[in-house]
């Protein structure tokens, strides 16, 4: 099952689990996880949430066909990608919302960037976020860290998500550690009978992914 953590409401936060994503991580699998085991553990996350009555948001990247809202976006390595019609911007088929729950449309990285996020969030008393999908340093990165500007504990878990690089997954987790001791776990440990989600329970192996082990 999924525990809350320390006792406060907690949420399932399924991030851009979609077509083009899942085709950039392919070829980004992490030290630990590849796009098609990421994908897995997404599913057993999904499963127990459901099961256990918790609040489950997806969130999905479109753009304009026209590119305006792209931003900087494809000033890196980023194709063009998620445009609004397209196959490649719909949810993978094993990962679709079922009734009752919500999906954030996005421009951006960031799930809290320019979207009710947030206010959804709140509206549910969440205080928790467990958050997987792709890519582990862009979107997934990016919403965490935002999720930790507006005051949610975090839970990553690191084998459900992938990203485009092991070395920019590695630093990804990293970064989200630095914010909150704690916060990089496993799906076993999200989903283990009376787990709790406590900083004491975070990955115990958090620090290995730490550059030069710190």
């Amino acid at each position: 099952m999924i525990a809350a953590a320390d006792e406060q409401r907690l949420a399932l936060v399924v991030i851009d689990a979609q077509v083009d994503f899942l085709a950039m991580a392919e070829a980004g699998s992490t030290d630990t996880c590849s796009a098609d085991d990421a994908l897995a553990g997404i599913v057993r996350l999904l499963r127990a949430a459901r099961a256990t009555g918790r609040p489950v948001i997806f969130t999905q990247e479109v753009h304009r066909p026209q590119l305006v809202d792209f931003g900087r976006e494809l000033d890196g390595e980023e194709p063009v990608h998620c445009l609004e019609g397209a196959p490649g911007t719909e949810l993978v088929r094993e990962l679709r919302p079922a009734d009752g729950e919500w999906t954030i449309r996005k421009r951006r990285y960031s799930a809290f960037f320019a979207t009710d996020l947030d206010l959804l969030l709140r509206g549910l008393g969440v205080q928790t976020i467990v958050a997987c999908g792709y890519l582990t340093d862009v979107c997934v990165h990016y919403t965490c860290v935002d999720a930790h500007q507006h005051d949610y504990r975090i839970r990553l878990a690191r084998d459900a998500c992938a990203g485009s690089s092991a070395a920019a997954s590695r630093a990804s987790f990293a970064a989200v550690e630095y914010l909150q001791h704690g916060a990089i776990v496993t799906v076993d440990q999200v989903t283990a009978p009376n787990a709790t989600l406590s900083a004491a329970t975070g990955d115990r192996n958090a620090r290995a992914l730490l550059p030069n082990g710190r």
